[in-house]
């Protein structure tokens, strides 16, 4: 631990994270918030025992991508991209800008793998696609044996900020989470105000995130994003055409593995927002565009 670390958490500046680390970068507004506010608090070049990994899906929206890439030339910062990949050393491929996946391609690979999609209940994919990523790399390209997870979560998460931490307890993969934007209290509203004082933005509305439908989204919002953009459906619903024929080992069917909310299919959602009469679902997502009520949790972070 080093001796700023010691200091009490209300003296020490908390953007001057404890090293060895590994910065989650999602590639979000409020990541690259507190990937600029750690860059400053180093004196504008980062530690070389810190590292930034962003993990790509390649179901982010290219705006998403093109982001990480300006966040990286403008604040002169190496990050690191990464993919999953079943047959790369350790499942894990390293790319940059260029060659990064576009179209889903780790997403479907890892599908294909498992043979279900995710769904609410099994959320296999930001653990798979993300958090192991990142692990990977920490593990086996820089060689870490412990080190401290950098993650973006603000002081209003508290519900995410609670879990967090209390899965640090517990942990054993040798990352323990450090969460600089909540020991600061950094909120939205700060971050948003933020990055409209900047040269460059993300260029997507908060509401959208990063990944193009995520089945964590609310009902309303994925109407709102299909409706915006049709084709946004057509990769999700072809996974779960993939596997409509999935059974359990007794032969029978098995209904959450098929689709990616309980509710209802991709092909199901896509129809609804194409369906001009289904008007309250557009007044469901309006007031507020930042609203998570109908959403939940996961590993991947604004």
């Amino acid at each position: 631990m080093t001796a700023a670390a010691r200091l009490p958490r209300s003296i020490r500046n908390p953007y001057r994270v404890p090293r060895p680390a590994v910065i989650s970068f999602s590639g979000g507004r409020t990541s690259s918030y507190m990937l600029k506010k750690i860059v400053d608090a180093y004196g504008g070049q980062l530690p070389s025992d810190i590292a930034v990994v962003y993990a790509n899906t390649a179901m982010e929206r290219p705006e998403t991508l093109e982001f990480v890439d300006r966040c990286s030339r403008e604040w002169r910062i190496d990050i690191v991209w990464v993919e999953y990949l079943w047959d790369a050393p350790h499942r894990t491929r390293v790319v940059d800008f260029a060659t990064a996946s576009r179209n889903g391609e780790p997403y479907a690979a890892l599908i294909d793998r498992k043979g279900f999609v995710p769904s609410i209940s099994i959320r296999y994919c930001s653990g798979f696609l993300k958090r192991d990523r990142i692990e990977s790399y920490a593990r086996h390209w820089l060689g870490l044996k412990r080190w401290h997870a950098v993650i973006g979560l603000r002081a209003d998460e508290q519900r995410r900020v609670l879990r967090m931490r209390a899965m640090n307890c517990g942990s054993r993969t040798g990352a323990h989470a450090v969460l600089p934007l909540a020991d600061a209290g950094a909120r939205q509203a700060a971050v948003l105000d933020w990055w409209k004082r900047q040269p460059f933005d993300l260029g997507i509305p908060s509401y959208a995130g990063n990944c193009t439908l995520c089945m964590l989204k609310g009902r309303a919002k994925l109407i709102r994003l299909i409706r915006a953009d049709p084709t946004l459906a057509d990769w999700w619903i072809e996974q779960e055409a993939k596997v409509a024929n999935r059974t359990g080992p007794d032969g029978r069917a098995c209904e959450s593995m098929k689709r990616f909310r309980l509710g209802e299919t991709y092909a199901e959602l896509k129809a609804a927002a194409l369906d001009h009469r289904d008007l309250f679902d557009d007044a469901a997502a309006s007031p507020g565009e930042n609203a998570e009520s109908d959403s939940f949790d996961c590993h991947c972070t604004d």
